[in-house]
């Protein structure tokens, strides 16, 4: 295969290019690189074989995990105009949280010295349908100072990550003369909100129960058997795990468990966990039996797997909080409950029955019940960025779980407050109520 450039050279420039609306590209073609790798269902593959997964032809090549491995964009490729922008793309793992430092890019007036790029910004997009299991886009822009003569492409070594070092992708040079540079929304731009809170009382979820071949152990949303202090609300989440359900594989019996997910349109909303917004897990629990929980997030890059809690059992609700302090940064999809230890059946004689509700990321370790949290005889509940209460005349106070005061209002008869997405502690009269507004 043809060489044209040697990316394993720092300083190495690129020569070959298109030009489109003025502007210089390189879309990284097979004839480029010096190792092809295509990309397929998601996954880098270092071969000539299949259809290219961008649909574009395009390869991308791949990085040093031991000599950093630099990329100049000089002015004399163009006519020696001076660069007034740039697009950057690259591919990394998706499960790095610091997909940020694989990569820097710098800047010369001189073409001697380097600065590093001013509001540089950095985004990373992914194609939901093939692109999320594996590698995702990473974007890199910005607009340059008056008088840039080159910019300079870095992408470091990590020996410590060799398997899954960055793969450059595409570069977009803006240049005097030229196209102007204006900002460009990736595609399959990777959104990550930081709430996460399903309580069951409205369809902003999905429940999937893991272990297609459980056939007598189910999962449905029923009403509340124990309103209580804890968990006052109406509709909760109930587990039958039976232990009839046969063997079939993986030597963990019928492996049986519940994947919950907020809902974003059709899709899992993805969530990031974060310690200013919500690193602490909170989930409510009724069952009788004493058991160690399995437990894992799904889905984005948190490595939350394989956990094991253990639980006392209990004829009322008790609220459960997960510190995820070590997966600040990462995100996932759903979380997954299995009332099991072994995530499966095996080791129970009888049908056990479990309960789960209220479901949620605080930025707060402490339970949002207390003392007098009981059923309000007002009638509470929450919607799509409002809160509603029904009864008798009298003052509404709103809390953040934490316990900080939103807001007091009036009631007579009917009051609708409109609040952002979360979880609220509702006060009134001499009682609370706990209610997620989606």
């Amino acid at each position: 295969m043809r060489k044209l450039f040697n990316l394993m050279i720092a300083g190495a420039l690129l020569a070959s290019f298109s030009v489109n609306a003025q502007t210089y590209v390189n879309e990284m073609l097979q004839a480029d690189v010096e190792r092809d790798c295509y990309i397929e269902g998601g996954t880098l593959l270092y071969n000539d074989n299949g259809d290219a997964y961008y649909g574009d032809g395009s390869y991308v090549q791949k990085s040093s995990a031991s000599i950093p491995s630099s990329v100049s964009f000089t002015r004399d490729i163009w006519g020696n105009k001076n660069i007034t922008g740039f697009i950057v793309n690259i591919l990394i793992p998706n499960d790095r949280p610091d997909f940020d430092k694989f990569l820097t890019i710098e800047y010369s007036v001189d073409e001697e010295t380097y600065q590093e790029v001013p509001d540089l910004k950095i985004e990373k997009s992914y194609d939901a349908v093939q692109g999320n299991n594996y590698w995702i886009d990473l974007w890199y822009q910005a607009s340059l100072p008056e008088g840039v003569k080159e910019i300079k492409v870095t992408m470091v070594a990590r020996d410590d990550v060799a398997n899954w070092i960055p793969c450059y992708r595409r570069t977009e040079i803006f240049y005097e003369g030229g196209t102007p540079y204006e900002y460009t929304k990736p595609p399959y731009l990777m959104i990550v909100p930081t709430e996460f809170a399903v309580d069951f009382e409205t369809e902003n979820y999905s429940i999937d129960m893991a272990g297609s071949e459980n056939a007598t152990s189910t999962i449905e949303v029923v009403d509340n058997p124990v309103k209580d202090a804890v968990n006052g609300s109406d509709k909760v989440l109930k587990i039958v795990q039976d232990p009839s359900d046969p063997n079939w594989g993986w030597e963990n019996a019928d492996w049986f468990g519940v994947a919950i997910g907020l809902l974003s349109g059709e899709d899992n909303q993805l969530t990031e966990i974060s310690e200013a917004d919500g690193r602490y897990l909170h989930f409510s629990i009724l069952r009788s039996e004493n058991s160690v929980f399995g437990m894992e997030t799904w889905g984005g890059t948190c490595a939350y797997k394989n956990q094991e809690i253990p639980f006392t059992g209990s004829e009322n609700w008790q609220e459960i909080v997960i510190d995820l302090a070590d997966y600040i940064g990462t995100t996932f999809k759903q979380f997954y409950f299995s009332p099991n230890e072994r995530y499966g059946t095996d080791n129970i004689a009888v049908a056990e029955t479990t309960y789960l509700d209220n479901i949620y990321i605080s930025d707060s370790s402490a339970s949002s019940g207390i003392a007098d949290n009981i059923v309000s005889a007002s009638k509470v509940w929450g919607g799509n960025g409002m809160l509603y209460v029904e009864g008798e005349a009298g003052e509404v106070s709103v809390y953040s779980v934490a316990g900080v005061e939103i807001g007091a209002y009036a009631l007579d008869g009917f009051l609708q407050v409109e609040l952002a997405r979360g979880i609220y502690l509702v006060k009134s009269g001499n009682t609370v109520s706990k209610v997620i507004v989606y």
